[in-house]
């Protein structure tokens, strides 16, 4: 090699070495003490968020439902406290005019529907969005409309719930339920990019692909980092709780749950109201048509029709007392009237005495040929 390459060489080198390197600044990343949640932009700070937590205890997302379902049960003992909070970021949003509902999940998970109205939803309606982190200090549980089904939560106070912030980690799942449409779980962006449901159909895809894994026991299960210490004293993974089956629109429809919020009325967790259904309009038709299509006939459509519209006219007068005509099945067996009775009982008297006539009446001893 010339020496003209290698002082060129050495000159390169010593650039490199004499360069100034500008070293990456490590990002300080705000996060919430109680939950974990990396905050992108915090609105409260952590000094008032501590404040107004004060005399409340916080229960995790995860423990919500449970320690909710106590005030909807029959129990023995102590009541559970109303005095406590959680926190929660916002992955479903439903806006109305005037109240919003929205789901809150611990990004693990767990889902828990809430209800906001009244000046809470004017206070906070621009500041609410998806993956917003809401706490809520005693919110209102709402009963569940069926056994078994999980109760919501409902604030309309300012003091009952504040936004902590917007999440960092919130991020909807890379796959897709079908050609172009886009799959709507959202969960943590360090999990990676696909939710859990489509994780397990990777790895049952891979897993088919593979002689020596399709023929065997493997499988794939899904945990948290979250150390659990059990009783024996071993220590496991907190399992992954499983998803729900993808639905429809039209099936969501159907079966979304529906909870009666106060001033409201009964609200599905989509937002929507169930209103009363409103009255049909009559067809049009008065009393006097009615009255001309009815007139001659006394069947006992027709007499069912006039006393659904209040229609009186007079029945024509039978040969047969009505008792008669009600034996026969004819008639509406009403009871009899004064009139009609005393009629009645003249007619029987003028029949003994017609018949009384007859039997005075001597016949004769002969008869002329």
């Amino acid at each position: 090699m010339s020496d003209d390459l290698l002082k060129e060489l050495h000159e390169e080198i010593k650039k490199e070495q004499e360069s100034d390197i500008i070293p990456v600044k490590s990002q300080t990343i705000d996060m919430d003490c109680r939950t974990g949640f990396r905050l992108k932009r915090r609105l409260v700070s952590e000094t008032n968020c501590q404040k107004g937590l004060q005399n409340v205890r916080f229960i995790p997302l995860s423990q919500v439902h449970p320690y909710i379902a106590e005030f909807h049960t029959i129990r023995m003992g102590i009541k559970p406290s109303k005095d406590w909070a959680t926190t929660g970021v916002v992955d479903q949003y439903f806006p109305q005019d005037s109240f919003c509902v929205v789901r809150i999940t611990d990004l693990r998970g767990e889902h828990v529907h809430v209800y906001i109205t009244g000046k809470a939803y004017k206070q906070y309606e621009r500041a609410i969005g998806m993956g917003s982190i809401l706490v809520l200090k005693r919110p209102e549980s709402l009963c569940p409309p069926d056994t078994g089904k999980a109760a919501a939560l409902h604030v309309d106070q300012v003091q009952q719930m504040w936004v902590l912030g917007q999440s960092l980690d919130l991020k909807q799942c890379q796959g897709y339920t079908k050609k172009e449409q886009r799959c709507q779980e959202w969960i943590d962006i360090r999990q990676g990019e696909y939710c859990n449901e489509h994780l397990m159909k990777i790895c049952s895809y891979s897993k088919n692909g593979r002689m020596e894994l399709a023929s065997g026991d493997t499988g794939f299960d899904i945990r948290w980092t979250t150390v659990i210490k059990k009783s024996d004293g071993s220590i496991s993974y907190q399992a992954m709780k499983k998803p729900e089956q993808m639905q429809s629109s039209t099936q969501n429809a159907k079966k979304a749950l529906a909870y009666y919020v106060k001033g409201i009325g009964l609200v599905t967790v989509t937002g929507e109201q169930f209103k009363k259904k409103p009255k049909k309009e009559s067809d049009g038709m008065d009393k006097t048509a009615i009255e001309q299509i009815l007139k001659g006939r006394y069947d006992p459509g027709a007499q069912m029709i006039r006393k659904l519209k209040g229609i009186k006219e007079e029945e024509p007068e039978h040969l047969l007392s009505k008792e008669a005509l009600v034996k026969m099945g004819i008639g509406n067996g009403a009871p009899l009237t004064k009139d009609e009775e005393e009629k009645k009982k003249r007619t029987f008297d003028e029949l003994k005495n017609a018949t009384k006539r007859q039997e005075t009446k001597k016949k004769p001893r002969y008869i002329e040929l």
